[in-house]
């Protein structure tokens, strides 16, 4: 389910304000009043985070952190109309959003990362590709493929250039040598080049993990 972070970010929100509002307004418990704005806080970070990192939101580890968050949720629900024991439930359920808030920002940054390797091995492996092809491909939005793609010819870690919303591989400088007058024959050496079924990239044949996402072939 690819919206399920956004999902759980809703549920967060609807937690928050319901901690604040029944279990701070009606229910007068400072408690909820204090960490019920922290949890609507969260929820509303989390759902603008995910619709700006789709192709982060979308992993199997945004489901995981999701399915924890609506966890999490559901205990600060139950314990809002119980004495004594639910404020510990409730205060159970908002830890773990406190840890969920603390593990999305490191998975956003290392899947952005991921996300820009694979987008630049799909484009270095084609002579020229479109960004909706790129998208079709890595699965990408195509806001994020473009961004990736001139992020990496900027910072050289790809070259060629973007015409439209078409990018063309700069063709490979050969260097001319004469040959050398000699009887000798001197044998062709010929290196096979293999596409990696991971990233994209071309990897030469034999090595045995890919030179772009070091997977192994």
């Amino acid at each position: 389910m690819k919206k399920l972070f956004l999902i759980a970010s809703i549920v967060v929100i609807v937690t928050g304000a319901l901690m604040t509002f029944v279990g701070g307004a009606i229910f007068e418990t400072e408690m909820y009043l204090i960490m019920g704005p922290i949890v609507l806080i969260f929820g509303i970070i989390f759902l603008i985070s995910g619709m700006f990192s789709k192709g982060v939101a979308e992993t199997n580890q945004a489901k995981i952190l999701a399915a924890i968050m609506i966890f999490g949720s559901l205990l600060g629900i139950i314990g809002l109309p119980l004495d004594g024991d639910g404020q510990i439930i409730s205060i159970a359920g908002s830890v773990f959003l406190i840890l969920i808030f603390l593990v999305w920002p490191c998975l956003c940054c290392q899947g952005q990362k991921d996300t820009s390797s694979q987008v630049i091995g799909v484009a270095s492996a084609h002579d020229s590709i479109s960004i909706g092809e790129i998208s079709g491909i890595t699965g990408c939005d195509e806001k994020m493929v473009r961004e990736a793609i001139y992020d990496a010819i900027g910072k050289g870690r790809l070259r060629g250039k973007m015409q439209g919303d078409t990018f063309i591989r700069a063709a490979a400088t050969t260097t001319t040598y004469s040959a050398p007058t000699t009887t000798t024959r001197e044998r062709e050496i010929v290196t096979v080049l293999v596409i990696c079924p991971f990233c994209g990239a071309k990897t030469e044949q034999g090595i045995g993990k890919c030179q772009n996402c070091q997977a192994a072939l």
